[in-house]
Protein backbone atom coordinates (compact mmCIF):
# COMPACT_ATOMS: atom_id res chain seq x y z
CA UNK A 1 0.00 0.00 0.00
CA UNK A 2 3.15 2.52 0.83
CA UNK A 3 4.51 1.67 -2.68
CA UNK A 4 0.71 1.96 -4.28
CA UNK A 5 0.51 5.35 -2.30
CA UNK A 6 3.92 6.55 -3.75
CA UNK A 7 3.58 5.88 -7.20
CA UNK A 8 -0.30 7.07 -7.11
CA UNK A 9 1.69 10.67 -5.59
CA UNK A 10 4.09 10.06 -8.52
CA UNK A 11 1.68 10.43 -10.84
CA UNK A 12 -0.41 13.17 -9.78
CA UNK A 13 2.47 15.13 -9.70
CA UNK A 14 2.02 18.69 -9.10
CA UNK A 15 -0.91 17.16 -5.88
CA UNK A 16 -0.23 18.32 -2.86
CA UNK A 17 1.47 16.47 -0.33
CA UNK A 18 -0.75 14.28 2.08
CA UNK A 19 -0.40 14.50 6.12
CA UNK A 20 0.50 11.39 7.48
CA UNK A 21 -2.33 8.86 7.61
CA UNK A 22 -4.54 10.34 4.60
CA UNK A 23 -6.53 7.94 2.56
CA UNK A 24 -4.33 7.08 -0.30
CA UNK A 25 -5.61 8.64 -3.65
CA UNK A 26 -8.23 6.46 -5.43
CA UNK A 27 -6.93 4.47 -8.54
CA UNK A 28 -9.83 5.73 -10.83
CA UNK A 29 -8.40 9.49 -9.48
CA UNK A 30 -5.36 8.59 -10.78
CA UNK A 31 -6.70 7.19 -14.26
CA UNK A 32 -8.91 10.31 -14.78
CA UNK A 33 -5.94 12.24 -14.64
CA UNK A 34 -3.80 10.98 -16.41
CA UNK A 35 -6.16 10.49 -19.26
CA UNK A 36 -7.49 14.64 -19.09
CA UNK A 37 -4.00 15.53 -19.28
CA UNK A 38 -3.66 13.34 -22.83
CA UNK A 39 -6.62 15.10 -24.14
CA UNK A 40 -8.54 11.00 -23.43
CA UNK A 41 -11.40 13.36 -22.44
CA UNK A 42 -14.33 10.75 -23.65
CA UNK A 43 -12.18 8.12 -21.45
CA UNK A 44 -11.66 10.53 -18.65
CA UNK A 45 -15.86 10.74 -18.66
CA UNK A 46 -16.13 7.24 -18.89
CA UNK A 47 -14.00 6.41 -15.94
CA UNK A 48 -15.41 9.68 -13.74
CA UNK A 49 -18.98 8.50 -14.44
CA UNK A 50 -18.45 5.19 -11.96
CA UNK A 51 -15.97 6.58 -9.54
CA UNK A 52 -17.10 7.88 -5.90
CA UNK A 53 -19.08 11.20 -6.08
CA UNK A 54 -18.08 11.83 -2.14
CA UNK A 55 -14.57 11.45 -2.77
CA UNK A 56 -12.47 14.85 -2.67
CA UNK A 57 -9.69 13.52 -5.31
CA UNK A 58 -12.72 12.24 -7.52
CA UNK A 59 -14.15 15.88 -7.60
CA UNK A 60 -10.58 17.54 -7.70
CA UNK A 61 -10.41 14.88 -11.25
CA UNK A 62 -13.93 16.73 -11.95
CA UNK A 63 -12.90 19.66 -11.98
CA UNK A 64 -9.95 19.14 -14.02
CA UNK A 65 -12.28 17.39 -16.36
CA UNK A 66 -14.97 20.51 -16.68
CA UNK A 67 -11.97 22.70 -16.88
CA UNK A 68 -11.00 20.90 -20.28
CA UNK A 69 -14.30 20.90 -21.22
CA UNK A 70 -14.55 24.41 -21.48
CA UNK A 71 -17.11 24.47 -18.27
CA UNK A 72 -14.89 27.43 -16.01
CA UNK A 73 -18.58 27.99 -14.14
CA UNK A 74 -18.20 24.37 -13.66
CA UNK A 75 -14.51 23.81 -12.49
CA UNK A 76 -15.17 26.85 -9.94
CA UNK A 77 -18.04 25.24 -8.36
CA UNK A 78 -16.68 22.27 -7.60
CA UNK A 79 -13.25 23.40 -6.59
CA UNK A 80 -15.33 26.15 -4.06
CA UNK A 81 -15.56 22.66 -1.44
CA UNK A 82 -13.37 22.94 0.62
CA UNK A 83 -12.61 19.73 1.01
CA UNK A 84 -11.67 19.84 -2.69
CA UNK A 85 -9.87 23.38 -2.70
CA UNK A 86 -7.51 21.94 -0.23
CA UNK A 87 -5.99 19.71 -2.95
CA UNK A 88 -5.37 22.65 -4.64
CA UNK A 89 -2.04 23.93 -2.81
CA UNK A 90 -0.09 23.23 -5.82
CA UNK A 91 -1.95 23.13 -8.85
CA UNK A 92 -4.10 26.55 -8.71
CA UNK A 93 -6.95 24.81 -10.54
CA UNK A 94 -8.97 27.06 -8.47
CA UNK A 95 -7.22 30.34 -9.75
CA UNK A 96 -7.63 29.02 -13.19
CA UNK A 97 -11.16 28.46 -12.97
CA UNK A 98 -11.91 31.33 -11.50
CA UNK A 99 -9.99 33.50 -13.64
CA UNK A 100 -11.59 31.39 -16.91
CA UNK A 101 -15.21 31.98 -15.63
CA UNK A 102 -14.80 35.92 -15.24
CA UNK A 103 -12.73 36.45 -18.68
CA UNK A 104 -15.71 34.29 -20.39
CA UNK A 105 -19.09 35.35 -18.69
CA UNK A 106 -21.52 36.48 -20.84
CA UNK A 107 -19.49 35.60 -23.68
CA UNK A 108 -20.66 33.28 -26.96
CA UNK A 109 -19.56 30.28 -28.60
CA UNK A 110 -19.61 30.11 -31.93
CA UNK A 111 -19.40 26.45 -33.43
CA UNK A 112 -18.97 24.70 -36.94
CA UNK A 113 -20.28 21.37 -35.87
CA UNK A 114 -19.44 19.52 -39.40
CA UNK A 115 -16.00 20.10 -38.33
CA UNK A 116 -15.69 19.95 -34.50
CA UNK A 117 -14.64 23.33 -34.14
CA UNK A 118 -16.09 25.51 -30.90
CA UNK A 119 -14.52 29.40 -30.63
CA UNK A 120 -15.29 31.35 -27.79
CA UNK A 121 -14.19 35.26 -28.26
CA UNK A 122 -14.17 37.59 -25.19
CA UNK A 123 -14.70 40.10 -27.61
CA UNK A 124 -18.12 40.31 -30.39
CA UNK A 125 -15.67 42.69 -32.66
CA UNK A 126 -13.25 39.72 -32.82
CA UNK A 127 -16.24 37.12 -34.20
CA UNK A 128 -15.79 38.16 -37.98
CA UNK A 129 -12.42 35.93 -37.56
CA UNK A 130 -14.40 32.57 -37.22
CA UNK A 131 -14.36 31.68 -40.79
CA UNK A 132 -10.42 32.01 -41.13
CA UNK A 133 -10.14 30.05 -37.78
CA UNK A 134 -12.32 27.55 -39.07
CA UNK A 135 -9.65 27.26 -42.22
CA UNK A 136 -6.84 27.35 -40.29
CA UNK A 137 -7.70 24.62 -37.61
CA UNK A 138 -9.25 22.44 -40.53
CA UNK A 139 -6.05 22.68 -42.90
CA UNK A 140 -3.45 22.14 -39.71
CA UNK A 141 -5.54 19.16 -38.29
CA UNK A 142 -5.18 17.47 -41.42
CA UNK A 143 -1.46 18.43 -41.67
CA UNK A 144 -0.85 17.41 -37.70
CA UNK A 145 -2.49 14.13 -38.58
CA UNK A 146 -0.16 13.32 -41.43
CA UNK A 147 3.25 14.35 -39.44
CA UNK A 148 2.72 13.40 -36.15
CA UNK A 149 -0.15 10.47 -36.44
CA UNK A 150 -2.53 11.87 -34.03
CA UNK A 151 -6.36 11.18 -33.91
CA UNK A 152 -7.71 14.52 -32.96
CA UNK A 153 -10.16 14.49 -29.97
CA UNK A 154 -13.73 16.71 -30.78
CA UNK A 155 -14.46 19.74 -30.53
CA UNK A 156 -11.24 21.68 -31.18
CA UNK A 157 -11.67 24.47 -28.69
CA UNK A 158 -10.54 27.81 -29.14
CA UNK A 159 -10.72 31.48 -27.27
CA UNK A 160 -9.66 34.68 -28.36
CA UNK A 161 -9.30 37.05 -25.60
CA UNK A 162 -8.88 40.54 -26.09
CA UNK A 163 -4.97 41.42 -24.21
CA UNK A 164 -2.67 39.64 -22.27
CA UNK A 165 -4.77 39.72 -18.38
CA UNK A 166 -7.29 37.67 -19.86
CA UNK A 167 -4.62 35.59 -21.86
CA UNK A 168 -2.79 35.15 -18.24
CA UNK A 169 -6.38 34.78 -16.54
CA UNK A 170 -7.18 31.36 -18.17
CA UNK A 171 -4.19 29.49 -18.37
CA UNK A 172 -2.39 30.43 -15.33
CA UNK A 173 0.80 32.02 -16.85
CA UNK A 174 1.86 35.30 -14.75
CA UNK A 175 0.90 38.11 -16.76
CA UNK A 176 4.97 40.01 -16.50
CA UNK A 177 6.50 36.28 -18.18
CA UNK A 178 3.46 37.02 -21.10
CA UNK A 179 4.35 40.59 -21.33
CA UNK A 180 8.34 40.19 -21.70
CA UNK A 181 8.37 37.49 -23.84
CA UNK A 182 5.58 38.56 -25.92
CA UNK A 183 3.64 35.36 -25.39
CA UNK A 184 0.39 35.42 -27.60
CA UNK A 185 -0.88 31.70 -27.44
CA UNK A 186 -0.99 29.18 -25.17
CA UNK A 187 -2.21 25.67 -25.71
CA UNK A 188 -3.05 24.69 -21.86
CA UNK A 189 -6.15 22.92 -20.68
CA UNK A 190 -7.44 21.17 -23.63
CA UNK A 191 -7.69 24.92 -25.57
CA UNK A 192 -5.81 27.14 -27.15
CA UNK A 193 -5.98 30.69 -25.62
CA UNK A 194 -5.24 33.32 -28.90
CA UNK A 195 -4.89 36.44 -28.22
CA UNK A 196 -7.10 38.92 -30.23
CA UNK A 197 -4.80 40.25 -33.66
CA UNK A 198 -6.04 43.95 -32.45
CA UNK A 199 -4.61 43.50 -29.76
CA UNK A 200 -1.04 44.33 -30.88
CA UNK A 201 -0.45 47.05 -33.20
CA UNK A 202 -0.27 45.67 -36.60
CA UNK A 203 -1.47 42.25 -35.46
CA UNK A 204 0.89 39.16 -35.62
CA UNK A 205 1.14 35.86 -37.54
CA UNK A 206 -1.51 34.82 -35.70
CA UNK A 207 -2.88 31.95 -38.18
CA UNK A 208 0.65 30.18 -37.62
CA UNK A 209 0.37 30.98 -33.73
CA UNK A 210 -3.13 28.92 -34.33
CA UNK A 211 -1.48 26.25 -36.04
CA UNK A 212 1.81 26.43 -33.60
CA UNK A 213 -0.45 26.00 -30.27
CA UNK A 214 -2.71 23.47 -32.18
CA UNK A 215 0.79 21.69 -32.41
CA UNK A 216 0.69 21.45 -28.89
CA UNK A 217 -2.77 19.70 -27.95
CA UNK A 218 -1.84 17.10 -31.04
CA UNK A 219 1.81 16.22 -29.23
CA UNK A 220 -0.07 16.21 -25.66
CA UNK A 221 -2.45 13.46 -27.27
CA UNK A 222 0.08 12.08 -29.23
CA UNK A 223 2.37 11.41 -26.48
CA UNK A 224 -0.17 11.52 -23.36
CA UNK A 225 1.24 14.39 -22.18
CA UNK A 226 4.97 13.12 -21.43
CA UNK A 227 7.15 14.88 -24.48
CA UNK A 228 9.47 17.39 -23.26
CA UNK A 229 9.50 20.65 -23.78
CA UNK A 230 12.60 20.49 -26.48
CA UNK A 231 10.05 18.22 -28.54
CA UNK A 232 6.84 20.13 -27.62
CA UNK A 233 8.06 23.44 -29.42
CA UNK A 234 10.39 22.03 -31.70
CA UNK A 235 7.42 20.14 -33.26
CA UNK A 236 5.28 23.25 -32.46
CA UNK A 237 7.77 25.43 -34.63
CA UNK A 238 8.19 22.94 -37.63
CA UNK A 239 4.72 22.92 -37.90
CA UNK A 240 3.31 26.50 -37.31
CA UNK A 241 3.86 26.88 -41.36
CA UNK A 242 3.17 23.07 -42.78
CA UNK A 243 -0.34 23.81 -43.09
CA UNK A 244 -0.10 26.40 -45.65
CA UNK A 245 1.41 27.32 -48.52
CA UNK A 246 5.62 28.58 -47.89
CA UNK A 247 5.82 32.52 -47.16
CA UNK A 248 8.29 34.69 -48.45
CA UNK A 249 9.49 35.24 -44.56
CA UNK A 250 9.06 31.64 -43.69
CA UNK A 251 12.75 30.69 -41.94
CA UNK A 252 13.76 34.55 -42.01
CA UNK A 253 16.02 34.94 -40.22
CA UNK A 254 17.45 30.72 -40.18
CA UNK A 255 16.80 29.22 -37.02
CA UNK A 256 20.81 27.97 -37.07
CA UNK A 257 21.67 32.39 -37.64
CA UNK A 258 19.30 32.82 -34.83
CA UNK A 259 21.18 29.91 -32.29
CA UNK A 260 24.69 31.62 -34.21
CA UNK A 261 23.32 34.78 -32.81
CA UNK A 262 22.43 33.22 -28.95
CA UNK A 263 25.95 31.80 -28.72
CA UNK A 264 27.52 35.45 -29.38
CA UNK A 265 25.60 36.74 -26.78
CA UNK A 266 25.95 33.89 -24.65
CA UNK A 267 22.11 33.28 -24.47
CA UNK A 268 21.82 29.79 -25.71
CA UNK A 269 20.78 27.09 -23.35
CA UNK A 270 20.88 22.87 -23.47
CA UNK A 271 17.66 21.58 -24.74
CA UNK A 272 16.88 19.90 -21.32
CA UNK A 273 17.51 23.01 -18.99
CA UNK A 274 15.16 25.30 -20.98
CA UNK A 275 13.02 25.07 -17.49
CA UNK A 276 9.23 25.02 -17.35
CA UNK A 277 8.48 26.75 -20.31
CA UNK A 278 10.29 28.98 -23.01
CA UNK A 279 7.33 31.61 -22.16
CA UNK A 280 8.72 32.19 -18.83
CA UNK A 281 12.12 32.64 -19.79
CA UNK A 282 13.49 36.11 -18.51
CA UNK A 283 13.85 38.07 -21.79
CA UNK A 284 12.00 37.92 -25.59
CA UNK A 285 15.45 37.48 -26.85
CA UNK A 286 16.67 34.48 -24.79
CA UNK A 287 13.26 32.93 -25.85
CA UNK A 288 14.09 33.97 -29.58
CA UNK A 289 17.20 31.94 -29.34
CA UNK A 290 15.28 29.33 -27.06
CA UNK A 291 12.97 28.44 -30.32
CA UNK A 292 15.55 28.65 -32.85
CA UNK A 293 17.60 26.15 -30.35
CA UNK A 294 14.73 23.65 -30.62
CA UNK A 295 13.14 24.11 -34.31
CA UNK A 296 16.77 23.47 -35.72
CA UNK A 297 17.50 20.49 -33.06
CA UNK A 298 14.30 18.41 -34.01
CA UNK A 299 14.05 19.56 -37.83
CA UNK A 300 17.63 18.28 -37.95
CA UNK A 301 16.58 14.84 -35.78
CA UNK A 302 13.12 14.55 -38.02
CA UNK A 303 15.27 14.89 -41.46
CA UNK A 304 17.88 12.44 -40.22
CA UNK A 305 15.97 9.69 -39.11
CA UNK A 306 12.70 10.01 -41.62
CA UNK A 307 9.27 11.35 -40.83
CA UNK A 308 8.06 8.01 -39.42
CA UNK A 309 10.77 8.55 -36.08
CA UNK A 310 8.41 11.17 -34.95
CA UNK A 311 5.55 9.52 -34.54
CA UNK A 312 6.76 6.57 -33.09
CA UNK A 313 8.75 8.72 -30.91
CA UNK A 314 5.29 9.97 -29.70
CA UNK A 315 3.75 6.48 -29.55
CA UNK A 316 6.66 5.39 -27.46
CA UNK A 317 6.14 8.48 -24.61
CA UNK A 318 2.31 7.58 -25.03
CA UNK A 319 3.66 4.46 -23.65
CA UNK A 320 5.39 5.35 -20.81
CA UNK A 321 9.03 5.21 -22.22
CA UNK A 322 11.73 7.62 -20.77
CA UNK A 323 12.33 9.90 -22.80
CA UNK A 324 16.06 8.62 -23.62
CA UNK A 325 14.78 5.26 -24.32
CA UNK A 326 12.10 6.66 -26.58
CA UNK A 327 14.53 8.33 -28.65
CA UNK A 328 16.62 5.52 -29.10
CA UNK A 329 14.13 3.07 -30.21
CA UNK A 330 12.55 5.32 -32.54
CA UNK A 331 15.86 6.98 -33.89
CA UNK A 332 19.06 5.05 -33.00
CA UNK A 333 20.44 7.56 -30.59
CA UNK A 334 19.55 9.38 -27.07
CA UNK A 335 19.03 12.77 -26.41
CA UNK A 336 22.86 13.02 -25.94
CA UNK A 337 24.11 11.36 -28.79
CA UNK A 338 21.39 13.77 -31.32
CA UNK A 339 22.78 16.40 -29.22
CA UNK A 340 26.08 15.84 -30.40
CA UNK A 341 25.21 14.93 -33.62
CA UNK A 342 23.29 18.42 -34.33
CA UNK A 343 26.00 20.72 -32.70
CA UNK A 344 28.77 19.11 -34.75
CA UNK A 345 26.29 19.57 -37.82
CA UNK A 346 26.03 23.57 -36.81
CA UNK A 347 29.34 23.84 -36.82
CA UNK A 348 29.49 22.46 -40.34
CA UNK A 349 27.27 25.36 -41.55
CA UNK A 350 29.17 28.37 -40.59
CA UNK A 351 25.88 30.53 -40.07
CA UNK A 352 26.84 33.66 -39.77
CA UNK A 353 24.30 35.85 -36.89
CA UNK A 354 21.31 37.42 -38.58
CA UNK A 355 22.30 41.24 -40.42
CA UNK A 356 19.55 42.43 -38.86
CA UNK A 357 20.02 41.65 -35.35
CA UNK A 358 23.93 42.12 -35.56
CA UNK A 359 23.92 45.57 -37.57
CA UNK A 360 23.31 48.90 -35.24
CA UNK A 361 21.61 52.13 -36.11
CA UNK A 362 23.79 54.47 -36.75
CA UNK A 363 24.82 57.93 -34.77
CA UNK A 364 22.17 59.30 -36.34
CA UNK A 365 19.28 57.17 -35.79
CA UNK A 366 17.44 59.56 -33.53
CA UNK A 367 17.62 62.30 -36.56
CA UNK A 368 16.09 59.44 -39.01
CA UNK A 369 13.52 58.92 -36.44
CA UNK A 370 12.25 62.21 -36.16
CA UNK A 371 12.40 62.16 -40.41
CA UNK A 372 9.99 59.39 -39.94
CA UNK A 373 7.70 61.05 -37.70
CA UNK A 374 7.67 64.32 -39.64
CA UNK A 375 6.93 62.31 -42.89
CA UNK A 376 4.06 60.58 -40.96
CA UNK A 377 2.63 63.89 -40.24
CA UNK A 378 3.27 65.25 -43.65
CA UNK A 379 0.94 62.34 -45.32
CA UNK A 380 -1.61 63.23 -42.66
CA UNK A 381 -1.59 66.67 -43.75
CA UNK A 382 -1.99 65.36 -47.54
CA UNK A 383 2.21 66.94 -48.11
CA UNK A 384 3.16 63.78 -49.74
CA UNK A 385 5.68 65.23 -51.70
CA UNK A 386 7.28 67.01 -48.66
CA UNK A 387 7.24 63.55 -47.18
CA UNK A 388 9.05 61.61 -50.33
CA UNK A 389 12.06 64.36 -49.43
CA UNK A 390 12.66 63.74 -45.98
CA UNK A 391 12.50 59.81 -46.63
CA UNK A 392 14.60 59.77 -49.29
CA UNK A 393 17.44 61.31 -46.59
CA UNK A 394 17.01 57.84 -45.18
CA UNK A 395 19.56 55.13 -45.21
CA UNK A 396 21.53 52.83 -43.55
CA UNK A 397 18.92 49.57 -41.38
CA UNK A 398 16.03 52.02 -42.21
CA UNK A 399 16.01 51.16 -46.07
CA UNK A 400 15.08 47.51 -45.44
CA UNK A 401 12.13 48.26 -42.82
CA UNK A 402 8.92 47.43 -44.48
CA UNK A 403 7.40 50.41 -42.58
CA UNK A 404 9.82 53.02 -44.30
CA UNK A 405 8.96 51.38 -47.76
CA UNK A 406 5.38 51.40 -47.06
CA UNK A 407 5.40 55.64 -45.86
CA UNK A 408 7.53 56.37 -49.24
CA UNK A 409 4.73 54.25 -51.76
CA UNK A 410 2.35 56.29 -49.87
CA UNK A 411 4.06 59.47 -50.62
CA UNK A 412 4.94 58.97 -53.84
CA UNK A 413 2.01 57.27 -55.64
CA UNK A 414 -0.47 60.03 -55.99
CA UNK A 415 2.48 61.65 -58.48
CA UNK A 416 4.16 58.80 -59.67
CA UNK A 417 2.25 55.17 -59.63
CA UNK A 418 5.67 53.66 -60.93
CA UNK A 419 8.06 55.10 -57.99
CA UNK A 420 5.75 53.80 -55.80
CA UNK A 421 5.91 50.57 -57.32
CA UNK A 422 9.86 50.46 -57.35
CA UNK A 423 9.83 51.54 -53.22
CA UNK A 424 7.60 49.26 -52.03
CA UNK A 425 9.89 46.46 -52.99
CA UNK A 426 9.23 42.80 -52.76
CA UNK A 427 9.72 40.50 -49.83
CA UNK A 428 13.50 40.25 -50.23
CA UNK A 429 13.79 44.00 -49.67
CA UNK A 430 12.66 44.47 -46.41
CA UNK A 431 13.28 43.07 -42.87
CA UNK A 432 10.06 41.63 -41.56
CA UNK A 433 6.34 40.72 -42.53
CA UNK A 434 4.01 44.35 -42.05
CA UNK A 435 0.34 44.09 -42.78
CA UNK A 436 0.04 47.97 -44.34
CA UNK A 437 3.49 46.77 -46.57
CA UNK A 438 1.87 43.91 -47.80
CA UNK A 439 -1.72 45.67 -48.27
CA UNK A 440 -0.11 48.67 -50.22
CA UNK A 441 1.80 46.28 -52.79
CA UNK A 442 -1.85 44.03 -53.04
CA UNK A 443 -3.08 47.12 -54.36
CA UNK A 444 -0.23 48.82 -55.95
CA UNK A 445 0.67 45.27 -57.93
CA UNK A 446 -2.82 43.68 -57.59
CA UNK A 447 -2.01 40.75 -56.26
CA UNK A 448 -4.48 39.17 -53.70
CA UNK A 449 -1.64 37.28 -52.23
CA UNK A 450 -0.44 40.11 -50.77
CA UNK A 451 -4.06 40.74 -49.33
CA UNK A 452 -4.11 37.26 -47.75
CA UNK A 453 -0.51 37.86 -46.06
CA UNK A 454 -1.58 40.78 -44.91
CA UNK A 455 -4.96 39.36 -43.16
CA UNK A 456 -2.79 36.70 -42.05
CA UNK A 457 -0.82 39.69 -39.88
CA UNK A 458 -3.16 42.27 -39.05
CA UNK A 459 -7.02 40.73 -40.02
CA UNK A 460 -8.07 44.31 -39.14
CA UNK A 461 -5.89 46.05 -41.36
CA UNK A 462 -9.18 48.43 -43.33
CA UNK A 463 -7.09 48.21 -46.87
CA UNK A 464 -6.14 44.51 -45.97
CA UNK A 465 -9.93 42.99 -44.97
CA UNK A 466 -11.80 46.05 -47.16
CA UNK A 467 -9.89 46.51 -50.22
CA UNK A 468 -9.71 43.34 -51.90
CA UNK A 469 -8.33 39.44 -51.20
CA UNK A 470 -10.09 38.68 -54.89
CA UNK A 471 -9.54 41.58 -56.83
CA UNK A 472 -13.31 43.14 -55.34
CA UNK A 473 -13.98 45.61 -52.83
CA UNK A 474 -15.56 43.96 -49.63
CA UNK A 475 -18.10 46.32 -48.79
CA UNK A 476 -20.37 44.30 -46.38
CA UNK A 477 -17.94 41.62 -45.65
CA UNK A 478 -17.67 41.00 -41.87
CA UNK A 479 -14.09 41.19 -41.95
CA UNK A 480 -13.94 44.23 -43.36
CA UNK A 481 -16.94 45.97 -41.15
CA UNK A 482 -15.14 44.60 -38.00
CA UNK A 483 -11.81 46.65 -39.59
CA UNK A 484 -13.65 49.76 -39.67
CA UNK A 485 -15.27 49.76 -36.74
CA UNK A 486 -11.87 49.31 -35.36
CA UNK A 487 -11.42 52.98 -36.19
CA UNK A 488 -7.14 53.11 -36.03
CA UNK A 489 -6.29 56.03 -37.16
CA UNK A 490 -4.03 56.58 -40.47
CA UNK A 491 -0.39 57.84 -40.67
CA UNK A 492 -0.46 61.04 -39.31
CA UNK A 493 -3.31 61.26 -37.25
CA UNK A 494 -2.66 58.94 -34.12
Amino acid sequence: MKTMRAMALLALGAMTVRDAGAQPIPEDAINAHDLTIGLDLDAARAVLAKADTQNADIAFERARLALYDGDCDGAAAILADPQVAKLDDREGLGDIARGCARTTAATLVEEDRAKDIWVRFQDDDDRALMPLIVETIDKARVTLTRDLGVDWPKPTRVVVVRDLHALSAMTGLPYESASTTGTVGIAKWGRVTLLSPRASHHGFPWRDTLAHELTHLAVTHASGDRAPLWLQEGLAKREETRWRDPSAFDDRPSPESIIAYGMQKKLDLPLDKLGASIAMLPSAEQAMVAFAEVTSFVRYMSAESGDAAVKNLLAALRAHKPIDAALTDATGFDLKGWDARWRAHLATLGTPPPADLVEKEGPDASKSRERIRLAELLIGRAHERDAAIELYALGGVFLREPYVRYLKARALEKDSLADAKRVIGDATEVSAPYAPWWAIRGRLFGDAGAFWEAVAQDPFDVEAACESLDGAKKAGDALCEAARARGAPDVGHD
